[in-house]
C-alpha cells in the first residue's frame, strides 16, 4: 500500500489567536520558536500559530481560575 504521507512528521503545537502579532508575543512569553501563521479566509479569520513541538495545552491553567 502507498502512502503519500511524511513518515513521522515533527510535531507541531498549535494555538489560535485573535490576531498574528499574538502568535509572536505568545512564543517570547512561552519561550517556543514560532514555525508559521496559518490565517484562514474566514470572517473573522482564525489566526493559528504554529509552534516547533508537542502540543500543549491551557486547560490546567484555566481550570485553576474557576470555582
Amino acid at each position: 500500500m502507498r502512502s503519500d504521507r511524511l513518515p513521522n512528521p515533527k510535531p507541531e503545537n498549535v494555538h489560535y489567536v485573535t490576531n498574528p502579532e499574538l502568535c509572536e508575543k505568545m512564543g517570547e512569553k512561552y519561550n517556543w520558536r514560532l514555525k508559521e501563521i496559518r490565517v484562514s479566509r474566514n470572517s473573522p479569520p482564525d489566526v493559528a500559530c504554529v509552534f516547533d513541538g508537542e502540543q500543549t495545552s491551557f486547560q490546567d491553567t484555566w481550570q485553576d481560575y474557576q470555582d
